[in-house]
């Protein structure tokens, strides 16, 4: 009981940790919205500090767990899912992993989801900048006020397809 103790607080550790992830993953989204630099930065470094906290705690979960599988199920490997092995606790046990596992499920899906948010805003963000300098420095091809014969034509070889554009 007190490896399934210890998964049941280390689960608990981790779902607090994505919990103040997601916090952080907010306060990115809100100083991508409005152009703080200063605060992004902030928020990256607490961001990369408590990344290297879960690897620490991840590091320990895969101990804890290969204990639990020895005690519980020492048939299956300490590398098999979480699904693979819970039916073998017992059962109030069992239903309070269980509960601990799907809160720090849904926490991790709210902190992927909010990084998908925060890539995007920063996508957008940086095709407006490519935008508003494509206007500043239009390109070689732009011919609005040349004359034909100072036009450069690209070579054969120069000119490539719209698949090559993405290569």
């Amino acid at each position: 009981m007190n490896e399934i103790k210890a998964l049941r607080n280390l689960m608990k550790q981790l779902r607090q940790h994505h919990e103040y992830l997601l916090t952080l993953a907010e306060q990115k989204t809100t100083a991508i919205r409005n152009s703080h630099r200063k605060a992004l930065k902030d928020v990256m470094l607490l961001e990369q500090e408590e990344v290297r906290t879960l690897r620490q705690m991840e590091r320990e979960r895969v101990r804890v767990v290969a204990r639990v599988v020895e005690q519980y199920c020492p048939h299956l490997e300490s590398t098999e899912t979480m699904m693979d092995w819970l039916p073998y606790l017992p059962d109030g046990e069992r239903t309070k992993v269980e509960g601990f596992r799907e809160e720090l499920q849904t926490v991790i899906q709210q902190l992927k989801a909010q990084n998908e948010l925060n890539q995007q805003l920063l996508q957008d963000g940086l095709a407006v900048v490519r935008a508003t300098l494509k206007a500043f420095y239009p390109s070689e091809d732009y011919i609005g006020y040349t004359s034909s014969a100072t036009v450069r034509k690209p070579a054969v070889d120069e000119r490539f397809s719209a698949f090559d554009s993405r290569a």
